[in-house]
């Protein structure tokens, strides 16, 4: 049996260059859902998913989960832009 994964999800504004700032900050905090647990935790980088600009948020929350392994040891980002605002999802995903 295949075990479940989960996925760890935050999101901001900016270039690449402020989403790896923000990364950093997002180490040193505390999951809402598991205290004891900082998010991103074991991943010491985040990558961007591809050159690709998606649409909707939708759109790329599926690439990266599709693309995110829990052997990985760095977070994936993906740039939306759906005409009103620019942002960037960043995901990882861990073995339950």
């Amino acid at each position: 049996m295949k075990p479940e994964q989960r996925y760890q999800l935050n999101v901001c504004r900016g270039d690449l260059r402020h989403v790896r700032e923000c990364f950093r900050e997002w180490k040193g905090e505390p999951l809402v859902y598991r205290q004891n647990q900082l998010m991103f935790e074991g991943r010491d980088e985040v990558r961007p998913l591809s050159l690709n600009i998606y649409e909707n948020a939708e759109r790329a929350r599926k690439a990266l989960q599709n693309a995110c392994s829990p052997q990985d040891t760095y977070a994936l980002a993906a740039e939306v832009n759906d005409g009103e605002s620019d942002r960037w999802i960043v995901m990882a995903a861990y073995s339950e």
